[in-house]
């Protein structure tokens, strides 16, 4: 294989390791973010559960008052019953007494439901709490991971970019331009090695008399369909 086919070929490895590890860099930040956002989720969860109990309990005690004044007037009403002149009066005030009564039944059942909602969101706030803290536990391990993957990436990038800028300057500028150009306008892929007489890119199939030129390794071809360089390696006859 010629020298300069031999370094282009493994530019564009360093280069697909170089994408792949930056790919994953990139990522870091997005990944944090989502860390985050679990532990927001849990915190408004227990702020809708804090908002929801005050407003159950309000609900309540409104109840209670409202069960406390028909108390008074059924109480007050029961006390009248010794002054009434007329049985008519009577059995009307006792018919007052009664609806009070039932009023008052009502008002305890709701009472009862109430305190049953409190129990539930109760519940569902210690539940958050629970989460809060989990979610807590899950961003600091993982944004402690996070730094050191983001270390370690950072590490691999420096060192494929010191071992690609050795390759560059072996490869013939016309060459290299071509590949600098292959590489903005074909997903970063410029170079293709041949796959059973196909561009491995692509896949479109060699001519055998292309492929039998290019089995020479004397001079640089391309594909004729994707216009990447191709080149023929030990397992390209596989």
């Amino acid at each position: 294989m010629l020298p300069e086919l031999e370094a282009l070929l493994q530019l564009q490895r360093y280069d697909l390791k170089l994408m792949e590890a930056q790919r994953k860099r990139d990522e870091i930040p997005r990944r944090r973010e989502a860390l985050k956002a679990a532990l927001d989720q849990a915190k408004a969860a227990h702020e809708r559960a804090k908002k929801d109990l005050e407003h159950v309990r309000h609900e309540r005690r409104a109840q209670e008052k409202e069960i406390e004044v028909v108390q008074s007037e059924g109480t007050k009403l029961e006390r009248q019953l010794l002054d009434v002149k007329t049985n008519k009066e009577y059995q009307a005030m006792l018919h007052e007494i009664a609806a009070l009564k039932s009023k008052r039944s009502d008002r305890e059942t709701v009472v009862l439901e109430h305190f049953e909602k409190e129990e539930a969101i109760v519940a569902q706030a210690k539940q958050a709490e629970q989460r809060i803290a989990e979610e807590e536990r899950k961003l600091k391990a993982g944004e402690a991971e996070l730094e050191r993957e983001g270390a370690a990436l950072d590490q691999a990038i420096h060192s494929i970019k010191v071992d690609r800028d050795q390759v560059r300057p072996g490869i013939p500028a016309p060459l290299l331009a071509r590949y600098d150009r292959l590489s903005g306008t074909r997903d970063a892929v410029a170079v293709a090695e041949v796959r059973k007489g196909a561009c491995g890119a692509c896949f479109k199939s060699l001519t055998p008399h292309a492929a039998q030129e290019m089995r020479r390794l004397d001079a640089v071809h391309q594909c004729e369909a994707c216009g990447r360089i191709l080149i023929w390696t030990e397992g390209s006859a596989a």
